[in-house]
């Protein structure tokens, strides 16, 4: 049933983007090939050479896209991880994702058209659209610091060491310290952090912890 899903689905995108092509080794499937992007018009603007390398556990695990043409400079500013993948979104969304499942479709109409379609307005206008985001654990910090609304690494790191260990339900207190019910507060919230996976947690913890001690060493 699976390998039926896999199929149609790339099936689907090879239909959708005919330059692309499907290739497989050691039992890993990959879509290669060039992509154009268009405007919202529907006019013409640019392509890109691309490796789309498909998760084992398909739906399930988080694809990974590469610029294959070099196109624009592989760096870190240019949002492309150490293993040359790019960075299409936090890594905290791709966990969610990667738990939930994502067909090839969506993947490719959520975050590869986006991110190339970002890549090329970076070179138009020299800044993202929708603003930068910080790399490796500073993005971490950034991605809890905006889902907490929070502005202290270390509040941070305790909230995250709560919910590490402990799982609350709609009626308890809510973890902000009002006098409110979860349920009226920030059920949401804890929802994203709930279903994100311990492994996720438990490494962000310790990058946290990491760059706090060294934050400490820099001030003193």
């Amino acid at each position: 049933m699976q390998k039926l899903r896999l199929d149609k689905d790339l099936n689907e995108v090879l239909e959708m983007f005919p330059k692309l092509k499907l290739f497989e080794k050691d039992k890993k499937k990959s879509l290669c090939g060039e992509i154009a992007i268009f405007d919202t018009a529907g006019n013409y603007v640019d392509s890109f050479t691309i490796k789309v390398a498909v998760p084992k556990n398909y739906p399930h695990g988080f694809p990974l896209l590469f610029e294959t043409g070099n196109k624009f400079e592989h760096t870190p500013d240019r949002h492309i991880s150490e293993d040359g993948s790019c960075c299409v979104c936090s890594l905290q969304e791709s966990d969610l994702i990667s738990q939930k499942g994502i067909s090839i479709k969506d993947f490719f109409l959520r975050y590869v058209i986006p991110y190339l379609a970002n890549q090329l307005y970076f070179e138009s206008e020299e800044e993202w659209v929708n603003g930068d985001y910080e790399h490796g654990v500073c993005g971490i910090l950034q991605y809890y610091l905006e889902l907490f609304k929070m502005d202290d690494i270390e509040e941070v790191i305790n909230l995250l060491s709560f919910f590490n260990t402990q799982k609350m339900n709609r009626n308890d207190n809510c973890f902000c310290g009002k006098k409110e019910k979860l349920k009226r507060c920030h059920l949401k919230t804890y929802t994203i952090i709930k279903d994100l996976s311990k492994r996720r947690i438990e490494y962000d913890i310790l990058a946290l912890k990491w760059l706090f001690k060294k934050q400490l060493k820099l001030k003193n």
